[in-house]
């Protein structure tokens, strides 16, 4: 049973690899993190950063070549590295409820969605009737604000428009009450308006059912407008983690500073080029040293190659990983 106040999900010195022809692909390295009930916590970053991969960890989701090498996924108080096939079974569909990037990709495209949503249902509740399962499924259709929900039932995804799908797809991952929902890139490719309908979907579902929401996103305007706390990834580590305003106002890493000057400004002038963080992401096959945006970043130092730096605690809600933050080092302005 979950102590009031402690972590529904704990993660501690994660780290996962794939292994390919080419050789380990360190995706994510050395992230810790907590989350709470009744929270909406936003997972920011370019692609290739770890977002993805970090919560496939949790939920041990993985591809064939990944492996999670290290560390400790706690879900509840259970150690869910050790969890057996059947008890792992029982937390994907009771446990956490996973939103993935693109519903045409997960929703079976040859079967009705009432269909799938039903076998969701009595997949952990075998007492319950097709009928009873046909009942519930039209309220979780209606609560993820489906018009004529009971007609919907008999649609097809491709008869859905991309909106439609995503709610869908929302309506089985809260399918069996989970306590933990985790919604990855739910508005990519989504038009504003059906991306503000499905961000105003996450509030409510969170207001209604108190579940935790991980919101996986490269969108810092998403971020700003759903989210409590914040966590940035880059090069499979956490940059930066705070609180919204923690974030956007007192910005400490100088990569989550670029990701926020990105963000489209409706002020500006008609012929100005949108900002760009320069550079690429490191190569994981060989994951720099140090600072894994020492070779991006304009205010990098000569101990941000050679070293990793530490956290420093800002705030008790708000740290971040950057030489720039030690008030001690004696070599600071020293250049590259």
């Amino acid at each position: 049973m979950q102590i009031p106040g402690s972590p529904l999900l704990e993660v501690n010195h994660l780290h996962t690899s794939f292994f390919t022809f080419s050789g380990e692909v360190q995706a994510v390295r050395d992230v810790s993190f907590r989350a709470h009930r009744g929270e909406i916590v936003g997972v920011v970053g370019e692609s290739g950063s770890g977002k993805s991969v970090t919560f496939l960890s949790v939920t041990r989701l993985l591809s064939a070549s990944g492996k999670i090498v290290g560390g400790e996924v706690r879900f509840d108080g259970e150690n869910v590295l050790a969890m057996s096939h059947m008890q792992l079974r029982k937390l994907r569909n009771q446990g956490i409820g996973m939103v993935f990037q693109e519903p045409m990709t997960s929703l079976n495209p040859t079967m009705q969605i009432g269909v799938q949503i039903v076998e969701r249902i009595r997949a952990f509740n075998k007492g319950i009737s097709n009928q009873q399962a046909r009942a519930q499924a039209v309220r979780l259709l209606e609560s993820v604000r489906i018009p004529e929900a009971k007609n919907q039932l008999k649609a097809y995804p491709y008869e859905l428009s991309g909106g439609m799908r995503q709610r869908v797809m929302f309506a089985i991952a809260i399918a069996t009450g989970p306590k933990l929902l985790i919604a990855d890139e739910p508005t990519t490719a989504l038009d504003v308006t059906i991306q503000s309908q499905i961000l105003k979907l996450i509030r409510s579902l969170r207001n209604d059912t108190n579940v935790c929401i991980i919101l996986i996103t490269h969108d810092l305007g998403v971020v700003a407008e759903t989210c409590e706390r914040v966590i940035v990834m880059y090069g499979g580590m956490i940059m930066e983690e705070g609180l919204v305003d923690e974030i956007f106002y007192e910005t400490a890493h100088p990569y989550t500073i670029g990701l926020r000057k990105s963000i489209p400004n409706i002020n500006q002038l008609g012929g100005d080029r949108l900002y760009s963080v320069p550079g690429s992401p490191p190569n994981l096959l060989n994951p720099p040293q140090g600072c894994p945006f020492y070779a991006r970043c304009d205010q990098a130092m000569r101990i941000c190659k050679q070293h990793r730096p530490p956290y420093y605690q800002l705030s008790p809600t708000h740290r971040s990983m950057c030489w720039l933050l030690d008030p001690d080092y004696p070599g600071r302005g020293g250049g590259r």
